[in-house]
This record gives structure tokens, sequence and C-alpha cells, in this order.
């Protein structure tokens, strides 16, 4: 996996949804590909019926999973999801997106894609962005939520559209090089992606001393494999196991990460998310846990300062702050870092369910199938 050409691949998209975008600019004019763009980043459903008459193809090509999807594997990682998808929440937070925010070419398009949303200097748009990124993942991960048409799928078209849209806006800027940064959202950033919304998550669960079953692993991976076919990524950088996996994202970090203001801007509007959705006694966590997640290195790319003292001797602290449970709590507790993290867990999805996004005039939304696992007391409803 990791002999591949990368560099061949940062001037490679997505030919069909660039092609579709393509056909509705050349038929209808880019104005309405802007207004396409502001209707997928707004809407929150978006009947097919709705779609310009271009569009219905792609929309019609891309409705399921591959054929080699394994619906048992995918069931397997559904119920991997049911019993960890709040620590999945936070580990995306802390750990997948500060990874993402160190590829410095890669940052610069997620700085743009703020500028064509029209709120190019308040970060409220990066903080939005953040709380989309974590109603994808639930979205994606609820049960049965892949089957053909199902919300998932519909997610996940949306997304592909959306990064068509920014593609065509980006390329048309001037000052966007090519040469230099590579084509956005290429297929390398993509991959990227793809890999800390999977191997990456599930990496952390080992961080947290949470041992889980290898093949539920494996078939959290192999989900995300056949989200990535439907997302547009080369099937050449789809892996085929969890080493794989992890080795094609290290690789690509070696190359791409390095510090860069734009990461900085972001893992600041990161910061300040975190704020919003965890208790004001947990405000120095998120910088802790990110250095602890994706390591003090990659931490100092995005400004990320060094704690007072280690992260193991700060963890139970907080725990005894927030909770109130004195010092008894490491006479009884033999791993603090996961308890903490189950406490913190609950406090965020809490704290999610009553995010609401001024921008869409709607709440953040835990599916169904999940809410009644994680949140019983709150109602099927």
């Amino acid at each position: 996996m990791t002999s591949i050409n990368l560099d061949h691949y940062r001037q490679i998209t997505d030919p069909l949804a660039d092609g579709a975008l393509r056909r509705l600019v050349e038929e209808k004019g880019p104005a309405e590909a802007r207004n396409l763009f502001d209707r997928l980043i707004r809407q929150i459903e978006m009947p097919i019926e709705s779609l310009p008459a271009s569009l219905q193809e792609y929309w019609s090509a891309t409705d399921r999973l591959p054929d080699w999807a394994d619906w048992a594997q995918i069931r397997q990682a559904n119920a991997l999801f049911l019993d960890h998808g709040p620590k999945f929440l936070i580990f995306l937070y802390y750990k997948s997106l500060p990874l993402l925010y160190t590829d410095a070419r890669g940052a610069k398009v997620l700085i743009r894609t703020g500028r064509l949303t029209h709120q190019a200097d308040k970060q409220e748009i990066f903080t939005r962005r953040i709380a989309e990124t974590g109603q994808f993942l639930l979205t994606v991960m609820a049960p049965e939520a892949l089957q053909p048409g199902g919300p998932g799928i519909r997610a996940i078209q949306k997304i592909r559209l959306i990064h068509a849209a920014i593609r065509y806006f980006v390329q048309h800027d001037a000052a966007w090089d090519a040469e230099a940064w590579g084509l956005p959202i290429n297929q390398e950033d993509m991959a990227l992606t793809l890999m800390t919304f999977s191997v990456a998550l599930t990496d952390a669960l080992d961080t947290f001393q949470i041992k889980e079953e290898p093949a539920r692993l494996e078939a959290y991976l192999h989900t995300w494999t056949a989200i990535g076919h439907v997302l547009g990524i080369d099937v050449d950088l789809l892996p085929k196991n969890r080493l794989e996996a992890r080795a094609l994202m290290e690789y690509i970090l070696l190359r791409q990460s390095a510090p860069s203001e734009d990461g900085k801007l972001l893992m600041q509007a990161l910061i300040r998310f975190a704020h919003a959705i965890t208790p004001e006694e947990f405000h120095n966590i998120p910088a802790l846990l990110t250095r602890h997640l994706i390591g003090p290195d990659r931490a100092a790319m995005l400004g990320v300062a060094p704690p007072v003292g280690c992260l193991g001797l700060a963890l139970p602290h907080f725990i005894r702050v927030a909770f109130n449970l004195g010092e008894r709590l490491e006479d009884r507790v033999q791993q603090p870092l996961r308890v903490f993290l189950d406490m913190l867990s609950q406090q965020v999805m809490q704290r999610m369910v009553r995010y609401f996004d001024e921008y869409k005039q709607r709440n953040f939304e835990i599916p169904k199938g999940l809410r009644e696992v994680w949140m019983p007391e709150a109602g099927a409803d």
C-alpha cells in the first residue's frame, strides 16, 4: 500500500461527481452550481426529484454500497459503534480532526471552504463544520443507515457533491496553486480522511486500554472502505485490513504533516467548539486529550501547548473536580483514563443534542437506533 505513488493521486479528484457538476455548469451556468452548494450545506433533506436533471445520473449511480460490501461485517461494525459510539465521537474531535489539520496542504482547502459560505471572517463557520462532521459519523453508522437510498447513503452522496462544488470554486480561485498543493480534495487527502474516520478511531480504543474483538475492528474498517467507495475514493487507496490502513495513514501523515497557520486556525475553532459542548471544569481537556491521542510533535504543529504535568496525573484531578468523587477515586479505579472517557462521552452526548445550528435551523440529531441505546431516558421520539 505505501508503495503507491501518492504524488500522482494529488492530481486526481473524483471524475464522476466532478463531471456531474461540470455538466450542471455547462447547462445552467456557474450560478446554478453556487445555488446547489448553498442548498446542499443548508438543507437536511434533499429529495432526488428536486435535483437538477443533470445530477440524476450521478444520484442513481451512487445510491448504494458496492457489490463487494459484506453486510454481515457491516452489522458487526454497527454493533461495535453501538457499544463505543460516544467514545468515537470524542476520538473524532480530539484525534481524527486534529490529525487532518496537520495536513498543511489539505488544511488550505478547509479554510477556503469557509469563505464559500460568506462567513470568511467568522470562526463560527469552522465550528459548524466540526459539528457537521460528528453528525455525519453518527448518520452513516446508525443501524441499517447504509441500505440503498438510506439516510447514511444520502449523507455520503451529499458530501461527495459538496466536495465537487468546493473543487470547482477553489480551482477557479487564481490564488490556488495546484502544482504545489495538489488539486483541492484530491485522492490522497480523501484517503487520509477515510483513515482518520476508521482505523484512527478504533486504534484510540487501545490508547485507553479498551479491548475489542479483532473481527469487529476489521469489520469497522471494511464498512468504511465501502463508504469510501461511495465517496469516490480510488479502489487502490482502499486498504484490505487495519494493518494496511494504519500504514497508509502514517505514510500520508509523514508526507503531509507540517506546521501551518491554517491548521492552527482550525485547531482554535475545534477548541472553541469543544468548550461549547463540555462542562466548564473540563475546558483544559481538549488540549490534554489531543496531545495524548496524536502525540506532542503533531500537537505542537497545531499550536497545542503542553500541559503542566503529564496526562496520567492531570486527568484524575479533573475527574475529581468534575464529579466530586474525592480522593477515593484512585483507590477504586485502576484505569482512570478509561473512567474519565466514559464520563466525558456521556457529558458530550447530552450537550450535543442541545447544540443548535442557526444556519440550518436545527439541533444536532442522534439517529433513533443509537439514541435508544445511548440515551434511553430521552425516549425514542
